[in-house]
């Protein structure tokens, strides 16, 4: 694939201030069909799929809930590009390529994907976090794509962050696994409520400030999340979590092919 290269002055000036910006109609129709049809063949197969691809909503694996498919009680899919031909191959889409090398530089890895699923009636919220308090990445050259796979609103758990929150380092983190986050987190009323049509994105630093609430509506909410870094980067010696490693090379020293 070739790459489709950088940025809008603005958006590059947007990114740098606030933390954040998104670009309306990023991916086709067409090719958020194609992601909703993988996700599809995936939970076809489940639970034949590696261990750590499927995650299930707390309330479903409690029993407290009983889906009408399984699909429909899936909180996430995780590190889908290291698992599924389709996942890894959309890492290399150049306009997603074209940024991070215009955000990160000539070297580029996928560090973590995942497709948050926020499923209807019941998809939990996801507390006030930043990702790189997760990654613990040095230096902090990481960001990801939040590219909506369903239209994303106030109702259903559309991302919600707190422009230029990036720009103040990681805050104290607590908690464990989906509920590890900001000790002290913001108010809402502070926050950008980014709603999305399916195939926006939004591109966001590694250290802002985000949240989604629950989805109350009876729509899904799919989200594509794609991060990617420097490959130089390295989680810090103080980081609460074992190291991360990139999910694939993109681009330059060490670039794996599709």
């Amino acid at each position: 694939m070739s790459t489709v290269s950088g940025l809008t002055a603005d958006q590059k000036a947007q990114f740098d201030e606030q933390g954040y910006f998104i670009i309306d109609e990023f991916l086709t129709l067409e090719e958020v069909d194609g992601v909703r049809n993988e996700i599809a063949t995936i939970m076809d197969r489940y639970p034949d799929v590696p261990e750590e691809l499927v995650q299930i909503e707390p309330a479903v694996g409690r029993g407290e809930i009983t889906p009408d498919r399984v699909e429909l009680g899936v909180r996430k899919l995780f590190r889908m590009a290291r698992h599924n031909d389709f996942f890894r191959a959309l890492a290399f889409h150049p306009k997603m390529v074209g940024i991070a090398e215009t955000l990160v530089g000539p070297d580029v890895s996928l560090f973590q994907s995942m497709l948050l699923m926020k499923p209807p009636h019941f998809g939990g919220q996801k507390i006030w976090h930043q990702d790189n308090a997760y990654f613990r990445l040095e230096p902090n050259d990481v960001f990801g794509f939040w590219i909506a796979c369903d239209d994303a609103t106030l109702e259903n758990g559309c991302m919600h962050v707190i422009a230029g929150s990036h720009r103040s380092g990681i805050g104290d983190h607590g908690g464990v696994a989906d509920d590890y986050g900001l000790i002290s987190p913001p108010s809402v009323e502070d926050a950008v409520a980014c709603e999305m049509k399916a195939g926006d994105a939004l591109i966001f630093h590694g250290e802002i400030y985000h949240f989604t609430p629950p989805n109350t509506t009876g729509q899904r909410r799919r989200a594509l999340q794609y991060h990617y870094a420097a490959p130089h980067c390295r989680s810090s010696s103080d980081s609460p979590f074992p190291p991360f490693t990139a999910e694939v090379i993109i681009s330059g020293v060490g670039a794996e092919g599709l």
